[in-house]
């Protein structure tokens, strides 16, 4: 008999194709084989003795969809394959453009527009609108004691998003870039309340413009002489860098170290930003982690551990907005100063 798809009575978990399966010689009740061994016994021991046979039942089984990637079957509610990651979607909404082409005769159908059960993220990734857990497991564990279903509560904008990378980051140690972390940096880690790292990078990146700025106005002579004797209006461009060769010869290491300071400077926070934008989704995982442990440890009698997930995580909109607005305001009014 093929168990794929029933219950066991011990775990409550359904059987996959690939699972260690032991059945009852007595009954026919199927078990995992660690629920069997942990139990000593069949789950429907005391039924015995009333001639129960579990093979008499009738036992509804769910639909399995196939990963269209790796083959394996996952539970008919899944929206990515629980081995691989596929998107179990795009078979089942290429069969439903099929048919609406055929009733409706419209040349690429209503579904030639985006699916409404699914949106692009913020870094142009898939993922099914209805489902906050993008189609992992409430219960699939991200470590630590915290599960995929407290995780979501806790993140709250853009579950789906954040969930699927935590799942990945899991199963199979793989992550994605975080293009609006690489845009905003330090603004976009106080936005999701990773106060000490996103406070401690503002803090660098304002250290580094100050002294750009600092070396820029005591040594303004410098960069003006550059301007007026390598950027002249009436030179051609071989004239241009044959005189930014000369000029260059002739300065000193100091002179040389101000002129490059902003190039410098430019270069710095460009792989400040590739680094926050690989690595961000890591450290916001861990981040998570570190909160939903601290609140669940801390939750006192009578409070509901969920509902302290929801309050306290989610994002700091107000503190982003100030800080990438006060950012804005030192910059420009600092070129207008050395102008």
């Amino acid at each position: 008999m093929d168990y794929i798809g029933h219950i066991c009575p011990v775990c409550d978990k359904r059987f996959h194709a690939d699972d260690d399966v032991v059945v009852c010689p007595e009954c026919g009740t199927p078990h995992h084989r660690e629920c069997y061994e942990s139990l000593g016994h069949c789950a429907n021991n005391d039924r015995h003795s009333e001639g129960y046979d579990y093979t008499a039942e009738q036992h509804e089984l769910p639909k399995i969809k196939k990963c269209p990637s790796c083959g394996k079957e996952n539970d008919e509610n899944s929206f990515f394959c629980k081995y691989c990651g596929a998107s179990l979607t795009t078979g089942q909404q290429r069969s439903e453009q099929e048919q609406q082409q055929g009733k409706t005769g419209i040349p690429f159908g209503p579904w030639s527009v985006q699916a409404s059960t699914e949106y692009q993220d913020e870094n142009g990734q898939t993922v099914p609108f209805l489902d906050p857990l993008a189609g992992v497991p409430r219960d699939a564990d991200f470590g630590d004691g915290v599960n995929a279903g407290e995780a979501a509560k806790y993140v709250k904008q853009n579950t789906p998003y954040f969930i699927r990378v935590f799942s990945n980051i899991c199963s199979f140690n793989r992550s994605k870039f975080n293009f609006s972390a690489a845009l905003l940096t330090s603004a976009y880690l106080l936005y999701r309340k990773m106060y000490k790292v996103g406070a401690a990078l503002f803090t660098l990146q304002l250290a580094i413009f100050s002294i750009v700025l600092y070396f820029t106005i005591v040594y303004r002579s410098v960069f003006e002489n550059f301007t007026s004797n390598v950027m002249g209006q009436d030179q051609d461009y071989m004239t241009m860098v044959n005189n930014y060769s000369v000029y260059l010869s002739k300065l000193s290491s100091t002179d040389l170290m101000i002129l490059y300071l902003p190039v410098i400077a430019m270069l710095v926070f460009f792989v400040i930003k590739i680094v926050v934008g690989a690595c961000f989704n890591r450290l916001y995982m861990k981040h998570c982690k570190q909160q939903i442990t601290q609140i669940k440890n801390q939750a006192t009698e009578g409070e509901n551990p969920e509902t302290l997930l929801q309050t306290k995580g989610g994002v700091n909109m107000a503190l982003a907005a100030s800080v990438f607005g006060s950012a804005m305001i030192i910059y420009y009014f600092t070129n207008i100063l050395i102008i």
